[in-house]
């Protein structure tokens, strides 16, 4: 392990244990960024991972939670150097995050009259007598959606007037205004790209229209009720922006074809589909009682019915064994060489690992193959980006510097010390 890997492993692991650490605190600063305890926990909730991460040991929790947040650092210094690099003032991203916000603002209010349209404590009163769950939910469901769309078609009415809007739909051109209230205008290119004028016509102009003065209309009202997206804003324009800022990177890197051509010329094993095979598997303890499962199962029994009731792999017990689809050279070195020339179907001999003994078995297997290059194109063009980020990444760390703020018992020399 290198030091830095060994020190971020201990700073996770301290921050996973730790009573002290409030869900806030900044663990690190990149440049004039940061990333905070509540961001980590967050993107380790979205992680694929997320549903096995409590049945794992600490050592590697601590691992996953180490590679999370050096994750979260690097999309930080891109962020950081998005900003620097003026995209900020792309009016298309300007345009999307007030879209985004709008968007966001007309929801929230839509919440405030879907809950106004809930069943009263009257329409409760004769609906007691209804003992059936699934019917008393479905009345009360009906009778919620049956209100909220009158309250929403009212409510849209009244707003029009409020805010004095007028509609103009007898001219169909680019800069044509074709609504206006108080504060806000809907132009003909706001709703169709260039180009599609002929394809569109005036329903389904009319339609867009309703559709885009509804979401204004309802987000000014949640403005006006005080509701705040201000956070949820925040997010996605960091979001944006820094996807905006990677895909201007791999234009820069990637201007034509020809470029993942040669690369795959130099690079011919992207093209190699390695073998896949659907696994079984059993880990206990102790190597008699795995002795014990082998001439089980060599007896008829089932490895994965076994694995339900004796494997001391947490996601292995809850899945009764089966591992699902793992690529070859997936796995540790030991269970690789016994799966290499395992028939599909037997039981292994006992394997040992530091995580105990263990008896696996392939269900079925997909071959390895080779594809060429237009079936592998996608492949090619992520492993030419991984190859061309991490020299980046590197640098940018250099330019927008870490400084880990995370309080540790060991001292600074401890730490130079790893």
């Amino acid at each position: 392990m290198t030091h830095f890997k060994l020190l971020l492993l201990l700073i996770l692991t301290h921050v996973l244990f730790s009573a002290n650490i409030l869900a806030d605190q900044v663990l690190v600063k990149i440049g004039d960024g940061e990333v905070t305890e509540s961001q980590l926990e967050k993107a380790m909730l979205a992680a694929p991972f997320a549903t096995q991460f409590p049945s794992m040991d600490e050592k590697d929790q601590a691992y996953l939670r180490g590679d999370m947040l050096m994750r979260l650092v690097k999309s930080e210094a891109l962020y950081q150097e998005a900003k620097q690099s003026g995209l900020e003032n792309n009016q298309s991203y300007i345009k999307e995050i007030q879209n985004f916000k709008i968007g966001l603002l007309a929801q929230r209010y839509l919440n405030t009259l879907q809950d106004k349209s809930q069943a009263p404590d009257s329409l409760n009163q004769k609906l007691k007598d209804i003992q059936d769950q699934n019917t008393l939910s479905a009345a009360r469901s009906a009778y919620t959606a049956k209100q909220f769309k009158q309250l929403k078609k009212d409510t849209f009415s009244e707003l029009k007037n409020k805010y004095q809007v007028k509609l103009s739909l007898d001219k169909l051109a680019d800069d044509a205004v074709l609504a206006k209230g108080n504060n806000f205008t809907i132009k003909y290119n706001d709703l169709i790209p260039s180009g599609n004028q002929q394809e569109t016509s005036i329903e389904e102009i009319s339609k867009k229209v309703n559709e885009r003065l509804e979401t204004i209309l309802f987000a000014s009202e949640a403005e006006n009720l005080g509701i705040e997206v201000n956070d949820q804003v925040k997010d996605y324009s960091h979001h944006l922006l820094t996807q905006l800022f990677l895909e201007n990177l791999q234009t820069q890197w990637i201007p034509n074809e020809k470029i993942l051509v040669d690369y795959f010329q130099r690079n011919p094993n992207l093209g190699y589909i390695p073998e896949r095979r659907q696994i079984g598997q059993i880990v206990v303890a102790e190597k008699g009682l795995a002795e014990q499962l082998r001439k089980r199962i060599l007896d008829g029994e089932s490895l994965f019915e076994l694995a339900a009731g004796y494997s001391i792999d947490p996601y292995g017990k809850q899945h009764a064994g089966d591992m699902g689809w793992l690529k070859e050279n997936s796995a540790s070195p030991d269970i690789e060489k016994a799966l290499k020339n395992l028939p599909n179907g037997k039981v292994s001999d006992i394997i040992k690992t530091s995580k105990g003994f263990h008896l696996v078995m392939i269900v079925d297997r997909k071959p390895s193959e080779r594809k060429s290059f237009p079936a592998v194109k996608d492949r090619i063009k992520r492993a030419f980006i991984d190859e061309k980020m991490s020299p980046y990444l590197e640098l940018l760390l250099v330019k927008h510097p870490v400084r880990w703020e995370i309080e540790d018992t060991m001292s600074p020399v401890d730490l130079e010390g790893l």
